[in-house]
C-alpha cells in the first residue's frame, strides 16, 4: 500500500510543504527572528493589554499602532500565555492558509496552470517564511487580503449571495485596522458589484448589486468606527493610527534637498545604496533618506508639550505646503518611493541596502558586489514585468474577477506615491503580484508554443 503523500493527488502538496520546510532550516537560522518581536512595539502594546493597561505604551494611552495585529498577540498570551513560539507556529499556519488560498483563488480566476506556479513562487521566496517567525504583521495581513478577496468574489456568484458581501465587509475591516493604508480602498471596492450584473449574473441586477456595495460597505463601517470613535474621543482624531503625517513629512522634507542629496537618493533608490557609497563613502542613508529630519521634527514637536496624535497632525500640515511647494520634485520622489517599495528583498532586507560597509578590496570584488545587485534586481524586474503584462492581460480578456485583485495593487502603490516606502510595505500584496506573474508567462509560454506549432504545421 503506498503512502498517501507520495500518491499523484497528494505530491503538489506534498512538493510545496517540502519547499517551505527546506526554505526553513536554511534561512531561519540566520534572519528569523526566534530571540523576540522584530517590532517592539507591537509586544509592548499586546502585554500592556494583558496586564490591565489597555491598549497603551510608556503608561499613556496610543493610537501609534493599528490594533489587530496585538489584540492578535493578546488573545494569544490570554489563552496560552506568554509564548512567542506558538505564535510562529500559528504564523505558520497562516502562511499554509496563504498558499491554499492563492491556489483556490488563482483557480477561481484563471487556470490550473496559473495557480500552480503561484503557489511554488510563493512556497520559493524565503521572505514568506522569515515573516512566519517575525512578530510583525505582515503574514497576518496577507491572509487577510487573500481571505477578503475569496469572499469578496464569491459573493459575484449568485445574486443573492449577500452573506458573503457581508463576510467579506468583516474581514476588510479587520485588514485596515492591520493595515490602516488600505482605509479608502473600499471607496474602490464597492463599485465592482455594479460590473458584475453584466458579466456574471446577467443583466437587469442592479438593485442587487446596490445593496450588496452597502452590505459590504455597512459591515466595514460597523467594524472599524468603534476603533476610530476610541481615538476620536481620546486624541480627537477619526483615524485608525497616527502615522500617516510622518510619513508623508518623511517623503516630502526630501523636495528640500539640495540637487546633489537628491541625486544620491534617486541612485539608492533605483540601484542601490552600495552604488552611491562607491563615489561618497560618507553618504548614510539614514541621512539620505531625511529619517534624521523627520526624527528631530517630531522629537521637537514632543519635546514641546504636543502628543504623539497632534505631532503627526502638525507634519502633516508641513507636508501638504511642501508638497505644493515643490511639486515636481515631490512627482519625481513619489516615483523614487514606489521604484524603491518594489525593490527585491535579499533575502529579508531590500536590496538597495546591500554591502553598505563593503566599499572596499579589488576591481573585481566591487564589480561582483554590483553585478548580483543589478542581477537580483533585473530578475525582480522580470517578475514585476510579467506581472503587469498578465494584469493588462487580464483587463484586456475583460476578467472581470481578476479587477479586485488588480484595484489591490494599483491602490498600494498609489498610496505608497505619497508616502516613504520599504518593501515590506508591499509585501502583504506580493502574492497578487505572483498569480499575476504566473498568468503573464503562462500567455508568454502558450504563444510561443503555438508559434512554433504553426511553424511546424506550415513546414
Amino acid at each position: 500500500m503506498k503512502f498517501k503523500f507520495f500518491s499523484k493527488k497528494y505530491f503538489f502538496a506534498g512538493l510545496v510543504f517540502v519547499i517551505v520546510l527546506a526554505n526553513s532550516f536554511i534561512f531561519l537560522p540566520k534572519y528569523g527572528s526566534f530571540n523576540g518581536a522584530s517590532d517592539v512595539e507591537y509586544r509592548i502594546l499586546a502585554e500592556n493589554m494583558l496586564n490591565g493597561d489597555g491598549f497603551s505604551i510608556g503608561g499613556e494611552k496610543t493610537m501609534l499602532r493599528e490594533p489587530a495585529y496585538p489584540f492578535f498577540l493578546f488573545l494569544n498570551y490570554k489563552i496560552f500565555g506568554v509564548n512567542d513560539n506558538l505564535i510562529r507556529a500559528e504564523q505558520f499556519v497562516l502562511l499554509f492558509l496563504i498558499l491554499y488560498l492563492v491556489y483556490i483563488l488563482t483557480l477561481k480566476i484563471f487556470n490550473v496552470f496559473t495557480a500552480r506556479v503561484s503557489v511554488l513562487m510563493i512556497a520559493g521566496l524565503p521572505i514568506f517564511s522569515i515573516y512566519a517567525v517575525d512578530l510583525i504583521s505582515e503574514i497576518f495581513s496577507a491572509f487577510l487580503i487573500l481571505l477578503f478577496l475569496f469572499l469578496f468574489i464569491k459573493s459575484f456568484e449568485k445574486e443573492k449571495s449577500f452573506a458573503f458581501a457581508g463576510l467579506s465587509g468583516l474581514i476588510f475591516g479587520i485588514l485596515v485596522l492591520t493595515k490602516s493604508a488600505f482605509i479608502l480602498l473600499p471607496i474602490f471596492l464597492a463599485p465592482i458589484y455594479f460590473l458584475a450584473p453584466n458579466l456574471v449574473w446577467g443583466s437587469g441586477r442592479n438593485a442587487a448589486a446596490l445593496k450588496k456595495s452597502l452590505v459590504f460597505l455597512l459591515v466595514f463601517v460597523a467594524v472599524v468606527s468603534p476603533w476610530m470613535l476610541r481615538n476620536y474621543a481620546n486624541f480627537g482624531r477619526v483615524a485608525v493610527a497616527d502615522r500617516g503625517g510622518m510619513l508623508f513629512y518623511l517623503h516630502t522634507i526630501k523636495s528640500e534637498f539640495s540637487g546633489s542629496q537628491l541625486k544620491d537618493y534617486a541612485v539608492s533608490a533605483v540601484l542601490g545604496e552600495y552604488f552611491v557609497k562607491l563615489k561618497n563613502p560618507s553618504f548614510d542613508i539614514v541621512v539620505g533618506e531625511g529619517i534624521d529630519l523627520m526624527n528631530k521634527k517630531r522629537e521637537g514637536l514632543i519635546n514641546n508639550g504636543h502628543t504623539n496624535a497632534q505631532a503627526d497632525d502638525i507634519m502633516a500640515s508641513d507636508a501638504k505646503k511642501l508638497f505644493f511647494e515643490h511639486p515636481i520634485k515631490n512627482a519625481f520622489i513619489g516615483f523614487l518611493e514606489v521604484v524603491k517599495v518594489n525593490a527585491p528583498m535579499s533575502p529579508k532586507y531590500s536590496i538597495m541596502f546591500s554591502f553598505p560597509d563593503n566599499i572596499e578590496g579589488s576591481s573585481f570584488e566591487r564589480f561582483a558586489r554590483g553585478a548580483a545587485i543589478i542581477i537580483i534586481r533585473l530578475i525582480w524586474l522580470l517578475i514585476l514585468g510579467l506581472a503587469a503584462f498578465g494584469a493588462y492581460k487580464a483587463v484586456k480578456s475583460k476578467n472581470m474577477l481578476a479587477i479586485p485583485l488588480i484595484v489591490f495593487i494599483l491602490y498600494l502603490n498609489a498610496v505608497i506615491f505619497f508616502l516613504q516606502g520599504v518593501p515590506r510595505f508591499v509585501f502583504p500584496i506580493y502574492p497578487l503580484y505572483f498569480i499575476f506573474t504566473a498568468f503573464g508567462a503562462r500567455y508568454i509560454i502558450k504563444n510561443l508554443f503555438m508559434l512554433k506549432y504553426n511553424q511546424y504545421g506550415k513546414n
